[in-house]
């Protein structure tokens, strides 16, 4: 054989030189003895150039560890070995090539055939059918998040006069525990609605530095419990993560379903369940695979990883996974998946799964690492605000009717006056007359036409120094996230009890 590359004897030289596939032969150390013109065309190198050159340093650095892999398995006496790999051009871009080599002696013969277009064409479908899943999702969402905004309403209603009922009774009086039935009724129906919410991306979340580490370990009693008497539960729980920004009670909601989940997935035999956090660096285009990646920015993320040994799943029941009351047991609603992809969306994170029937699953739950500040308004303690007495008056703007009849006898019931306004419109117009003997604003945050957001500047136009409280049925976070430069005075979130707008309303007043 020539050191330039070229075969001597001519008939290998004609095969050589017809091959489209890229031909080479090299020692047992990987550096290429031979190659064929196809090169040229390929990657752009003169045959000539690449002898003595070591394919490993080709290869794109990600690709190089299965590169290396297939070498050994070569040199130790493998017969056949298949891999891919990305190899650089002469212009510092790279191409897929997908290998077969086979071992003779001390040489290594290999056939490298161009699969840059198949690649090509898998991510674009791949990156197709992310979107489609990403827009299913979003309109699921929209649908959740808008049933539980309206239902959220009708539960300002019930609570809100129930809460108004139990104020005006006598401690003693027998009919007191009929109304705290319809309120301890009307909170189970607001779980209802956090959990369309969650679903939603729009959970109630009350944010704050969270170490992830630190929730695992306070939760492993419960956890273990979940994993049940066959399941193994083993935690390998990296230190020195940085803090999350997140709400840590939905943090172990994530974490306890995804280890129900692997549980449910063992069954009644011995197995083993691994949750595992860490640290990883994310950059664009390393997210194909991912659930909620579409726009995400790179950066740093803490991730919690959970895989079991069961029973897995197959291709078509791991892509409904998310979908809301989808599910493969027996009992249940299949609300638990659907509430983690929420619980993800609303902290800006994303999730990766991994599955095969017969062969586990592994999904990861990876959220943004902590660089802002916590909301300045803590959550309203239960219970506080009921005995609290104000004057002045107060405009509550509202498209709901109910809502506005609440607020306003709650806050007539301890000495306010009350206007109220059917909209934005109509709210500003009456603050544009009245604005100087209204002391507070119950803004809603959702309305037609003009919004909560479009109202708010308009009242800060006619008096920069107004004080507001933002109302939604979203979470602090999603409510206020849009006021980046003046903030309202305070947040309540729908639904709400009487003592709870009060005691938001003390807070304004007093701010």
């Amino acid at each position: 054989m020539s050191s330039k590359g070229v075969a001597e004897s001519p008939r290998i030289e004609r095969l050589f030189e017809l091959s489209m596939d890229l031909l080479c032969v090299a020692d047992s150390c990987g550096r290429m003895q031979l190659l064929s013109p196809a090169v040229k065309e390929i990657l752009g190198y003169d045959a000539g150039e690449l002898v003595g050159t070591s394919l490993i340093d080709l290869v794109h650095a990600d690709d190089r560890p299965k590169t290396q892999k297939a070498v050994a398995e070569l040199a130790a006496g493998q017969a056949i070995v298949d891999f891919e790999s990305r190899c650089r051009t002469c212009d510092g871009s790279y191409r897929w090539l997908a290998w077969r080599a086979r071992s003779a002696g001390d040489e290594i013969y290999a056939v490298g055939r161009d699969i840059t277009a198949r690649k090509r064409a898998e991510a674009e479908q791949q990156s197709a059918l992310q979107r489609q899943h990403a827009q299913k999702l979003e309109s699921l969402g929209r649908l959740a998040g808008g049933i539980a905004h309206d239902f959220n309403n009708l539960l300002v209603g019930i609570l809100g006069n129930a809460g108004l009922a139990l104020m005006k009774l006598p401690a003693d009086d027998p009919s007191r525990r009929f109304i705290l039935g319809i309120e301890t009724a009307a909170q189970r129906a607001t779980e209802l609605t956090n959990q369309m919410l969650a679903y939603a991306g729009r959970g109630q979340f009350f944010v704050e530095p969270v170490a992830l580490r630190e929730v695992i370990e306070d939760m492993q009693p419960s956890l273990n419990a979940l994993a049940g008497n066959r399941a193994a539960l083993r935690l390998q729980l990296a230190e020195g993560l940085p803090a999350i920004e997140a709400d840590p009670a939905q943090v172990q909601q994530v974490v306890s379903n995804l280890i129900a989940n692997a549980a449910d997935a063992i069954g009644n035999r011995p197995g083993t369940i691994t949750l595992r956090t860490g640290v990883r660096q994310v950059a664009a285009g390393d997210l194909v695979d991912a659930v909620l990646a579409e726009d995400l920015p790179a950066g740093l993320y803490v991730y919690l990883e959970v895989s079991d040994d069961g029973c897995g799943m197959d291709a078509a029941i791991l892509g409904k996974i998310f979908d809301p009351f989808f599910t493969t047991k027996v009992t249940g609603r299949g609300l638990g998946m659907a509430a983690v992809l929420g619980i993800v969306r609303g902290h800006g994170g994303f999730i990766e799964t991994e599955s095969e029937a017969g062969g586990g699953t592994t999904i990861r739950v990876s959220f943004p690492a902590y660089d802002q500040e916590a909301l300045d308004w803590p959550p309203l303690p239960a219970g506080e605000g009921a005995d609290f007495e104000g004057s002045g008056t107060v405009l509550v703007v509202d498209d709901e009717s109910t809502v506005r009849d609440v607020a306003r006898a709650c806050l007539e019931e301890h000495g306010f006056t009350v206007l109220t306004a059917a909209d934005g419109h109509q709210a500003v117009e009456i603050y544009r007359r009245k604005g100087g003997e209204i002391a507070l604003v119950l803004l809603d945050m959702t309305m037609p036409e003009l919004d909560g957001e479009g109202t708010f500047a308009a009242l800060r136009e006619i008096r920069p120094e107004v004080k507001v409280i933002l109302s939604s049925g979203y979470d602090e976070k999603q409510a206020t996230g849009r006021f980046a430069e003046v903030r309202p005075q305070g947040f309540v979130q729908k639904p709400y009890r009487p003592a709870d707008l009060l005691l938001a309303v003390r807070r304004a007043l007093e701010a």
